[in-house]
């Protein structure tokens, strides 16, 4: 963490996405102010600097009682860096990091149509991400939500597939 950390620049940063509502920077806020009081517990952040400006971020938290799965919290691209690139290097920053501290890790993240095309639908595809919940209309005319997932590994490990569960054919000679 660094030693002069600014909330309101984080702020600045997600306010001008132009995504998110008042009530959300209120709790990034609150998320961030948890974060300078116990970093890393529960929460993560996660900087994409160029130079000394803030190009992204994200916030990662553990699920409680899950030792390997975990929220993202926030993703954020200012509106000057929203280019593929960025995206997919921060999302490649959060895989890192949450493989440093563990074999493996379940990643779930729950959005809206206008989050996501703030780092780039294709971001998310690309970075491995399968949506497994839509609801249309959500958020509002235009502004589903979704609810995307993927695990990451170390070393992934081979998986075969399940045994038949058809009754074998008894031959007789």
């Amino acid at each position: 963490m660094p030693e002069s950390f600014n909330i309101q620049e984080f702020e600045r940063a997600a306010n001008r996405t132009g995504v998110f509502k008042g009530v959300e920077i209120d709790l990034l806020h609150e998320t961030l102010l948890s974060w300078l009081s116990s970093p890393a517990d529960p929460y993560t952040v996660l900087e994409l600097r160029d130079g000394k400006t803030l190009a992204a971020f994200a916030i990662i938290g553990r699920v409680s009682g899950r030792e390997s799965t975990f929220d993202i919290r926030y993703i954020v691209l200012d509106r000057d860096y929203r280019l593929p690139e960025v995206g997919r290097r921060l999302l490649a920053m959060i895989d890192d990091d949450l493989l440093s501290k563990g074999s493996y890790a379940v990643i779930r993240l729950e959005t809206s149509t206008s989050k996501i095309g703030n780092a780039g639908a294709a971001c998310y595809e690309e970075g491995g991400f399968k949506v497994i919940g839509h609801i249309v209309g959500y958020y509002g005319e235009q502004d589903d939500y979704y609810y995307l997932m993927k695990t990451v590994y170390k070393s992934r490990p081979e998986f075969s597939a399940p045994p038949s569960t058809e009754p074998q054919k008894q031959t007789t000679a």
